[in-house]
This record gives C-alpha cells, sequence and structure tokens, in this order.
C-alpha cells in the first residue's frame, strides 16, 4: 500500500508541476484600441437649407475599435493574442515575442503603404504635367 501511495503522490506531484504551464500571469488589456467618445454640439441657425433659425442641438457618440489606415489586421492580432495569453494558452516570453512581431510588421507594411502611395501621387502629377505641355 505504501508502494501505491508514494507512486500515486508522486504522479499527483508530477500532474500539479505540469499544470504550472499556465503559470497564474497578469491579465493583459484586450479592448486598448476600444474608443468611447461622446461629443454635444450647440449651435444657432440663420435660415439657409434647413428653413430655420434658432438655436441648434446635435450630438455625436461613438463607441468601438478607431480603425485608422493599416491598423485593422494588427489590432485583430493583437486581440486574438492577448485572448490566449489570458487564457494561459502561451507563455509570457512567446507573448512578448509575437507583440514585437506585430509591431515590427505593422511599422514595415506601413512604410510599403506609405512609400507606394508617394510613388502612385509622383506618377499622377509627372502625367499631369506632361498633358500640360
Amino acid at each position: 500500500m505504501k508502494k501505491f501511495l508514494s507512486k500515486t503522490t508522486m504522479i499527483f506531484l508530477f500532474l500539479a508541476t505540469m499544470s504550472g504551464i499556465s503559470e497564474s500571469v497578469e491579465q493583459q488589456d484586450c479592448e486598448v484600441m476600444n474608443k468611447k467618445d461622446f461629443g454635444l454640439m450647440l449651435g444657432w441657425k440663420f435660415g439657409g437649407l434647413g428653413w430655420g433659425m434658432g438655436p441648434e442641438i446635435g450630438y455625436k457618440s461613438v463607441n468601438g475599435v478607431d480603425w485608422k489606415g493599416s491598423v485593422q489586421y494588427m489590432v485583430a492580432e493583437y486581440q486574438e493574442l492577448c485572448s490566449r495569453y489570458n487564457t494561459g494558452r502561451i507563455s509570457k516570453e512567446h507573448y512578448e515575442k509575437e507583440i514585437q512581431s506585430i509591431i515590427e510588421r505593422s511599422r514595415r507594411y506601413e512604410k510599403e503603404i506609405a512609400e507606394y502611395f508617394y510613388q502612385k501621387k509622383q506618377r499622377i502629377f509627372n502625367e499631369m504635367k506632361e498633358y500640360a505641355r
């Protein structure tokens, strides 16, 4: 009985240490790009297209992710990576490595897009110069 108990204890200890793979880590904020914005506009209207006079009140409410330029894919990647990290499916080292990879890739894409549009703009201006002659 003693051998069985010691083997059972060893198996239990082994499983307990293996469950340490998903060590308790601080939770990451996966909603880093969420934007909440509310604006109130007050004005005075004097005729015109609205055919009216008097005070004018308007509001703007924006909730959601602030998508700018080529950020959409990067944010989706980050949110997926963040949820994997928070659930313990990847280690902190792998998480940090992937975050750096996402940042470097997004910077490279941004430079490539800027260069592409700069060349396109130059091509259009050159064509306009040719037609102007």
